[in-house]
C-alpha cells in the first residue's frame, strides 16, 4: 500500500506549544534573577543579625561591669577610702585603705571579661588596684600602669579628674599586673547620687581581646570591617580595616554608601542599656562573591538544557507528526489513508478483537493485569484507573449503580522455597483451583492475578453486601479443600466508594501479618473483625535535641533516659504499625547520623531495625564522649591543682595569669572549675592558702607574719580575717591551741 506524503503545517497546538516554550524561558530567567536577589539579601540579613547579636552579648557584659561598678561604689570601705584624706606614716588609718583593697580581687575574679580596676580617691590621690596600693601613683606610673603614649599627668587629666556620671574611653595599651594588654576604660564617678561632687572614680579596665572575639564573629564568605563607638560618634574600638570607619551618624537600619567608588554595606545598632553603637561594613562584592563559584557555569548550564530540551520537544513532535500521518496512511484505504475519526474507529475495532481473541482463550487482557499490578503495589493514583479496570474486567458493570467492593489475598506458606519443581507445579494448580473457585461463586463480578510473590489476589464486587460475605466464606471452605498447599487468606472491609480500594490492599496486608504472628487466629481474617490500632510515631524535635545534646556531653544517664522516653512512648503509649514504626527507625537514623557528623565518628553501618538496636547505638556514643571527656577533665583538673600548689605563694597570683600560663581564655578556665571541680578560682587559692597556713601552724612555731608570706597573703591583716571566716578562731589562738596540744 502505497503511503502518501503529508505537509507539516503549523497546527493550533504547536503554536501553543511555542508560546508555552517562549513563557518558560522567561520564567526561568526570572527565577535566576530572584536566586541571585534572594542570596544577596539572605547575605544581608545575616550581616545584620550577626551585628544584633554582637550588641545583645555586649549588653549583657557591659551590664555584668555596670552593676559590678555600682555594688564597689556602695560598699562601705570603698566610700571611706574615697572620703580619707591623705594618710601619715604609721597611722592606723591605713586599714581603710587595706579593706578597701582586699575587695577588688574578688571583683576581678568574679567577671573573666575584667583585667583589673582601679579606685581613685580625689582627695586623697591613692590610687587602689587588685594587686597593690599606689600611695605615690605618679612616681610608680611609669612602671607600673602607664597607660600608652600619656604620662600620668595626662593619665589623670583624660580619666581621673574631669566630672561625668560614666564613660567609655577608646582602646588603649596598658600595663596591667606586669604585662602590656589592650583594655577598653570604663570609668565611673563617685559618689552615684552625686556627680558633680567627683569625689573619686572607679575605672574598669575591660579586656579589648574579649570583645575582639566578639567583633570578629565570622560571616560565611565574608570578612566586614566591625566597629563600636558611643552615642557621640567617638570610636572605642574596631575589627578590620580601619580606614573604612565612617566618621559620620548615621541613623539604626541599613544603608548602601559609596567608598572610594566601592559599594558597601552599613549596618548600624544603637543600645539604650551600654550608650554604644554598633557598625558593621560590608563590601557589596563580598556579598556578589558569597554565590557559589559554580553558580555561573549552573545557571548557564540550566538555559543551555532548557534550550536543548526544548528543541528535543520540537524535533520529537514534528517526527510524531509524521508518525501519525504515517498511522493514517497503514489504516487507509488506497492511496488515501483515513480521515482522524475513522482511523481512529479502526484502531479500536482492532484493539476489542484482540482482547476478545485472549479472553476466549481462557485469559484476561493483557492492559487489566497492569492496572492490576499498578493497584495492589499502591501506584494507582485516580479512581479515574479504577473505573478503566472495572470496565475491562466487565463490559457490563453499572458503576452509578451502589455497589460494595472487597479484596482477597491468598498467601501460600511454602512459596519462596521455588527450586522445586514440585513446588511450582503446586503453586500453578492452586492458582488454577482459586480461578475456577472464583468463576463459579463470583461469577464475572471478579478479577483474580497472581503477584510475583506467589500470591493470588481476587478483587470482587456485589450489589448486596451479606451476599457478599457469604460467598467469600464459600470461597474460603471449596477452596481450602482443594488446594495442595497449606495457606492464609486475608479478606479486607467492604467498600462503596471507589477511592476506597486503594486501602483495600493495605487491609488484606495488615491481616496477613496478624495471622502470620498471632497464631491464634484460624487461616481466614477479615480486617473489620480484627482490631487495629494505628498510631503515629512519636518523636519530637525536642526529643532529639534532648537525645544529641545528653551524647555530646557523654551523660550515659541522661541518654537512657531520654531513649526510654521515646521507647515508652512509641511502645507502651501507642500501637505502630509497620510503616509508622518504619518511620520512627528513619528518623531515629537520621539522628545518629547528625550525631556522628557532630562528633567526627563513623556512621552507623545500616538503618535501625529495632529500637533496641538504636539504644544500643546511642549509648555506645553518650558513654566514648563521657570516657574522652572525663580523661580530658581529669588531666586538666590536674594541671591546675599542680599550678596552684607551685604559685600559691605568689601574692599576685589570679586567674588570668594561670590562663595565659594555659593559653586558654579565662572565661574558659572559670566555667571548667565552676562546673567540674565547683569552686572558683579565688575560692580554691584561698581554701589552699588556709590548709596550707595550718600545715604550718602544725609543723613550726613562727609568727603570724612569717606564715602570711609563706601562704601568698599581701597583708596580716587580710590573712587574720580570711582564716577566721572559714575556720572561726583567729590564727594566733589557733596557733595557741596546736602549741597547747604539742605540749600535752
Amino acid at each position: 500500500m502505497k503511503k502518501r506524503e503529508r505537509s507539516i503545517r503549523m497546527s493550533r497546538p504547536m503554536i501553543i506549544f511555542f508560546i508555552v516554550l517562549l513563557l518558560s524561558l522567561i520564567i526561568l530567567l526570572f527565577a535566576q534573577w530572584w536566586v541571585i536577589r534572594t542570596v544577596r539579601s539572605e547575605k544581608q540579613e545575616q550581616a545584620y543579625a550577626m551585628l544584633n547579636l554582637i550588641r545583645t552579648t555586649t549588653d549583657l557584659s557591659v551590664d555584668q561591669a555596670f552593676k559590678l561598678s555600682q555594688l564597689l561604689l556602695l560598699d562601705n570601705t570603698i566610700a571611706k577610702f574615697m572620703y580619707q584624706g591623705p594618710i601619715e606614716g604609721g597611722s592606723g588609718e591605713i586599714q581603710s585603705l587595706i579593706d578597701a583593697k582586699s575587695v577588688l580581687p574578688v571583683a576581678t575574679g568574679i567577671n573573666a571579661m575584667l583585667a583589673e580596676i582601679y579606685l581613685y580617691s580625689n582627695r586623697s590621690g591613692y590610687i587602689l588596684c587588685s594587686t597593690n596600693a599606689f600611695l605615690d601613683p605618679e612616681q610608680m606610673y611609669p612602671s607600673l600602669f602607664a597607660f600608652q603614649d600619656l604620662n600620668y599627668r595626662q593619665f589623670r587629666t583624660r580619666y581621673l579628674t574631669p566630672s561625668f556620671s560614666r564613660s567609655f574611653f577608646p582602646q588603649v595599651t596598658a600595663i596591667v599586673h606586669g604585662r602590656e594588654r589592650r583594655v577598653i576604660p570604663l570609668v565611673q564617678t563617685f559618689p552615684l547620687n552625686n556627680p558633680t561632687s567627683n569625689a573619686g572614680k572607679v575605672v574598669m579596665l575591660l579586656d579589648a581581646d574579649y570583645f575582639t572575639n566578639l567583633l570578629s564573629e565570622p560571616i560565611e564568605g565574608a570578612n566586614p570591617t566591625v566597629y563600636i563607638t558611643d552615642l557621640a560618634g567617638r570610636l572605642i574600638m574596631s575589627s578590620g580595616d580601619p580606614s573604612l570607619i565612617q566618621g559620620e551618624q548615621y541613623r539604626d537600619g541599613q544603608h548602601r554608601l559609596a567608598i572610594d567608588g566601592e559599594a558597601y554595606i552599613l549596618s548600624v545598632l544603637s543600645s539604650e542599656a551600654s550608650g554604644l553603637r554598633f557598625h558593621s561594613l560590608l563590601r557589596l562584592s563580598e556579598i556578589n562573591a558569597m554565590l557559589s563559584p559554580m553558580w555561573s557555569v549552573v545557571a548557564a548550564l540550566s538555559i543551555g538544557t532548557f534550550l536543548v530540551l526544548s528543541l528535543s520537544s520540537m524535533l520529537i513532535m514534528i517526527r510524531s507528526n509524521r508518525s501519525w500521518n504515517k498511522l493514517l496512511g497503514l489504516v487507509g484505504d488506497g492511496e488515501r489513508p483515513l480521515p482522524y475519526e475513522q482511523a481512529v474507529r479502526a484502531i479500536s475495532s482492532i484493539v476489542a478483537e484482540d482482547r476478545s481473541a485472549v479472553r476466549q482463550k481462557g485469559g484476561t487482557p493483557f492492559i487489566i493485569d497492569t492496572f492490576f499490578r499498578r493497584l495492589i503495589h499502591g501506584r494507582m493514583l485516580t479512581t479515574t484507573e479504577i473505573e478503566a479496570m472495572l470496565r475491562q474486567a466487565q463490559a457490563d458493570i453499572d458503576l452509578t449503580s451502589a455497589l460494595f467492593f472487597q479484596m482477597i489475598h491468598i498467601a501460600a506458606s511454602d512459596a519462596q522455597d521455588v527450586l522445586s519443581d514440585e513446588l511450582l507445579e503446586d503453586l500453578d494448580f492452586t492458582r488454577i483451583v482459586a480461578a475456577k473457585q472464583a468463576d463459579e461463586i463470583f461469577s464475572s463480578q471478579h478479577y483474580l492475578y497472581m503477584d510475583s510473590s506467589f500470591s493470588i489476589w481476587v478483587m470482587i464486587w456485589h450489589v448486596d453486601c451479606p451476599s457478599l460475605q457469604s460467598r467469600i466464606d464459600r470461597f474460603y471452605h471449596e477452596f481450602s479443600k482443594v488446594s495442595p498447599l497449606s495457606f492464609t487468606m486475608a479478606a479486607s472491609s467492604a467498600k462503596q466508594q471507589l477511592d476506597e480500594i486503594f486501602t483495600a490492599t493495605v487491609e488484606c496486608s495488615e491481616v496477613q501479618q496478624r495471622l502470620t504472628h498471632d497464631r491464634t487466629l484460624s487461616g481466614f481474617a477479615r480486617h473489620d473483625a480484627l482490631s487495629f490500632k494505628k498510631d503515629p510515631y512519636h518523636y519530637t524535635t525536642e526529643m532529639e535535641r534532648k537525645l544529641h545534646t545528653s551524647v555530646i556531653r557523654g551523660d550515659l544517664a541522661v541518654t537512657g533516659e531520654v531513649l526510654s522516653t521515646i521507647e515508652e512512648e512509641n511502645f507502651s503509649k501507642r500501637s505502630l504499625g509497620s510503616e509508622e514504626h518504619a518511620n520512627l527507625m528513619r528518623s531515629l537514623y537520621a539522628s545518629a547520623i547528625t550525631l556522628s557528623q557532630s562528633l567526627r565518628a563513623p556512621l552507623p553501618s545500616s538503618l535501625f531495625t529495632s529500637a533496641e538496636e538504636a539504644r544500643r547505638f546511642f549509648l555506645s556514643q553518650a558513654e566514648a564522649v563521657g570516657k574522652a571527656k572525663s580523661d580530658s577533665d581529669e588531666g586538666l583538673i590536674g594541671r591546675i591543682v599542680s599550678y596552684i600548689e607551685a604559685h600559691y605563694t605568689d601574692v599576685s597570683l589570679n586567674l588570668s595569669h594561670m590562663a595565659a600560663a594555659f593559653s586558654m581564655k579565662e572565661s574558659f578556665l572559670y566555667h571548667f572549675m565552676m562546673t567540674r571541680m565547683e569552686s572558683s578560682f579565688a575560692q580554691y587559692l584561698e581554701s589552699y592558702r588556709l590548709e596550707r597556713a595550718r600545715t604550718i601552724f602544725a609543723e613550726a612555731q613562727i609568727s603570724i607574719a612569717e606564715v602570711t608570706l609563706l601562704v601568698g597573703y599581701a597583708s596580716p591583716q587580710t590573712f587574720r580575717r580570711a582564716f577566721q571566716k572559714r575556720y572561726g578562731i583567729l590564727p594566733s589562738e589557733y596557733q595557741k591551741t596546736v602549741l597547747y596540744r604539742h605540749q600535752e
